[in-house]
């Protein structure tokens, strides 16, 4: 594909995020196409900045101000700040790719070039919703009903591929992620680009005090043979400094998270429980683990137990 030697990764992961989200092509009989996109005036920051980043690389008009009437609407009307492009030979490549028939396509195998963090964190900004009920995080939102649903599966299926996430469909024909530590996971890898107009996306709430008491039950798979329950989970527990540290670190936590993080999924009727107290030692970083992984108490120390294995 001639526009993979155009632009960059980073400028087509940009692109693409954005087309994937709010963004569209126009097609117009006997016109030129147009790249195109609108925020809402409360979002206008966001638009200015995409704007400033995607006119390094395509023609774009600046954003402008427009009311939008709407009789549906309390206030009668929307606002709303736009940007289009100009004429521009990429965007030819772009309308080919994504409307080859005129009709907005994900283009999969174009995609699959640049399916980077970046145009995951793009994309997610513009259709994504994180939803916190009572202070909890419950699940992850991309708002991609106006795809086709073998679209949307196959998006999941990229997802998956790329970033060992299990996103599942809603009866919306949305995509939803519902696993605590995926989310987590999923919040650390778009952090680092997603703008301070949209950090109300990737800001989640403290843990819950689960820790917090030094007697507890921690509930564990038989293989790992425990006898002497405080002893024990307090030896495998030696190995929490140093699993924090990793964590912290990008590289080893996307790795833990693909090597160990299926192992963990703790099934209640069949693990055993077992009564221990916790040291505050314990307790901070533990809270601290759980905080970066979305992960319970008793997954904390069972990664601990398993980590080096």
């Amino acid at each position: 594909m001639e526009i993979l030697q155009q632009l960059s990764i980073e400028a087509l992961s940009m692109i693409n995020g954005k087309l994937l989200g709010d963004a569209n092509i126009s097609v117009e009989k006997n016109r030129f196409p147009r790249f195109r996109f609108a925020h809402s005036a409360s979002d206008k920051a966001w638009c200015v900045y995409c704007y400033e980043q995607l006119n390094k690389h395509l023609p774009l008009s600046k954003p402008r101000y427009r009311k939008i009437l709407d009789s549906r609407i309390k206030n009668g009307f929307t606002e709303q700040y736009y940007t289009q492009s100009l004429k521009s030979k990429v965007i030819l490549q772009l309308k080919d790719l994504w409307y080859p028939d005129n009709h907005k396509t994900i283009p999969f195998e174009f995609l699959a070039h640049s399916f980077t963090p970046i145009c995951l964190a793009w994309w997610y900004q513009d259709d994504g919703h994180l939803k916190i009920e009572s202070n909890q995080v419950k699940k992850i939102i991309l708002s991609t009903d106006g795809f086709k649903k073998t679209e949307n599966e196959a998006l999941i299926q990229l997802i998956r591929k790329q970033y060992g996430l299990n996103f599942s469909l809603d009866k919306q024909n949305r995509l939803i992620l519902y696993d605590k530590p995926q989310i987590f996971y999923f919040i650390r890898l778009v952090k680092p680009y997603v703008h301070e107009s949209m950090k109300r996306k990737v800001a989640i709430p403290p843990n819950s005090k689960e820790a917090t008491k030094k007697r507890t039950t921690i509930y564990l798979p038989n293989v790992l043979h425990i006898t002497r329950p405080t002893r024990d989970i307090h030896a495998i527990l030696e190995e929490l400094p140093y699993l924090y540290s990793k964590l912290l670190d990008e590289h080893t936590y996307k790795k833990i998270f693909t090597d160990k993080f299926p192992i963990l999924k703790i099934n209640k009727t069949i693990a055993r429980p077992y009564q221990i107290e916790l040291t505050q030692k314990h307790i901070e970083l533990i809270n601290v683990c759980r905080q970066i992984t979305g992960l319970t108490v008793s997954q904390v120390v069972h990664l601990c137990a398993i980590y080096n294995v």
